[in-house]
């Protein structure tokens, strides 16, 4: 003998309240809906949602609530044999508010390269290009978001915050390596040969006026290295991130 199982004729009804998950920074809310109803009516309950209908359902206090921002992204059922339970779940931004941005600063290792011909207007010997490589630490900041308008191409988030101070003697400058530089003239100057077009001693170190000048030649500038955009709900909600950098660029 097989067991028999009372199926009720009970209509697909929502049984709680909605339940969120709110976010502030970045991401994306979220809301369950749990509905419940006879088992032989979930196949036609579950195939009559559409993806991405907007959120209508009845609160805590027992009102209506609609909201044009939140979409339907999936739907599951727990499969009970009796009364199937079938939660609903929304994504996005509630009551159509934008949510803070999120933003992260930390550091990265970055390398440079520039180079000056130097020359000197007293003397006809002295004209040396100098080569220099930088190893130092640039400033990074990534915002994430999220938006109800395709943001474009564009970041609407792009500063870089905590930038640092990078000239010679800062401690963002992890190594300075200059290459071009061979001899000392009898100015102190790099040089092949002095005033007398005689030569001089070698030398691997560079006078502090000459370093100056080549370092100089870099820039501190900011800018974007990436920005990703991710379409949550086509045409209506949109995720994104965007890295920005303070980095060194060379001449």
């Amino acid at each position: 003998m097989s067991a028999l199982h009372y199926i009720e004729d009970s209509t697909f009804i929502q049984v709680k309240p909605p339940q969120w998950s709110r976010n502030f920074t970045g991401e994306l809310d979220t809301c369950a809906v749990t509905y419940q109803g006879a088992q032989y009516r979930a196949k036609a309950f579950m195939d009559s949602l559409g993806a991405y209908e907007t959120l209508s359902c009845t609160d805590e206090a027992g009102a209506n609530l609609n909201d044009a921002s939140m979409f339907l992204t999936s739907w599951t059922s727990d499969e009970n044999p009796v009364l199937p339970t079938v939660t609903l779940t929304y994504m996005g931004m509630r009551g159509g508010a934008g949510r803070g941005v999120l933003a992260e600063d930390d550091v990265s290792l970055q390398t440079v390269s520039t180079n000056k011909t130097i020359t000197d207007s007293s003397s006809v010997n002295y004209q040396i290009t100098i080569s220099l490589s930088v190893i130092y630490i640039g400033s990074r900041t990534t915002y994430k978001w999220a938006a109800l308008a395709n943001p474009g191409s564009t970041p609407t988030y792009s500063t870089v915050r905590n930038i640092p101070v990078l000239n010679m003697g800062s401690a963002a400058i992890r190594q300075a390596s200059y290459t071009g530089q061979v001899e000392i003239d009898t100015s102190g100057r790099s040089s092949t040969t002095n005033g007398n077009g005689e030569a001089v001693v070698p030398s691997s170190s560079l006078p502090s006026a000459d370093a100056t000048v080549v370092f100089n030649t870099l820039s501190g500038v900011s800018q974007t290295t990436s920005f990703t955009v991710s379409e949550v709900v086509p045409g209506k909600l949109w995720t994104c991130q965007s890295v920005n950098e303070y980095i060194l660029k060379g001449a």
